[in-house]
């Protein structure tokens, strides 16, 4: 017989995967333009969080959220996000040198001014902020309850890759990886990278016990990519 806590966990954790795809699938791969599927998709991630925090009685502090090392925990996220960015950003340019460019067709005309828009806005409101309040603030929180905070990470992370998976599909989908040589690993790739990021950020949240540090790594990340993706496209 399961006991609460692994109730808990299993519920939250298959309502968040379940809508996370569903949600990502009528959302479409446009990641620039503003859609009432992704307004819902956000708004709807907020609704599980707040219920999962009453239902499981987590409180804030459990789920780093608070006022201590607030600004110290943001700029440390942020420059660690950038950096991630900027390593994949690095290792695509070198991709394209050596024949493989990556072409990626939801950037194809959009405006720079579009792009920065979601980057300074689309990014932290819709993403980066309801995904760590999920995964890093209510995930990592619950299961740290009764799991060692190295397994914690994990089973998050697990949990992150889960939540991407209709995204990273339709991702791939878009790019011009047509050959079953470049798709395959570039999936297995994608899906690694997730993890690795999911790990990433669950270690920042506990290393400052603040959840701005994955926050702003999670933001400054994908903000750097998409940024970065928009001037490797126009190329």
């Amino acid at each position: 017989m399961p006991t609460t806590w692994v109730w808990r966990v299993a519920v939250i954790a298959t309502i968040l995967v379940v809508f996370g795809n569903a949600a990502g699938i009528a959302a479409g791969p446009n990641v620039v333009t503003v859609s009432w599927a992704a307004i819902a998709q956000s708004a709807g991630l907020l609704l599980i969080v707040i219920v999962g925090f009453r239902w499981c009685g987590l409180t804030w502090a459990e789920a780093g959220i608070g006022r201590t090392n607030l600004l110290r925990s943001s700029l440390i996220g942020a420059g660690i996000g950038l950096g991630l960015a900027a390593v994949v950003l690095l290792a695509l340019e070198v991709g394209a040198q050596l024949g493989t460019p990556i072409t990626y067709q939801p950037l194809r005309g959009v405006s720079m001014a579009a792009v920065l828009t979601h980057a300074l806005v689309g990014l932290p409101l819709g993403t980066a902020i309801p995904e760590e309040l999920a995964f890093r603030g209510l995930m990592l929180g619950l299961l740290m309850r009764k799991l060692t905070p190295l397994r914690a990470t994990l089973v998050t992370s697990a949990f992150f890759v889960a939540w991407h998976l209709a995204v990273q599909v339709q991702t791939l989908a878009v790019t011009n990886f047509t050959s079953p040589w470049l798709i395959v690993p570039a999936m297995g790739l994608a899906f690694a990278g997730v993890f690795t990021g999911g790990v990433i950020f669950a270690l920042l949240r506990l290393r400052t016990r603040n959840l701005a540090a994955a926050v702003g790594a999670h933001w400054f990340f994908d903000a750097g990519l998409i940024t970065g993706l928009f001037f490797l496209t126009r190329s």
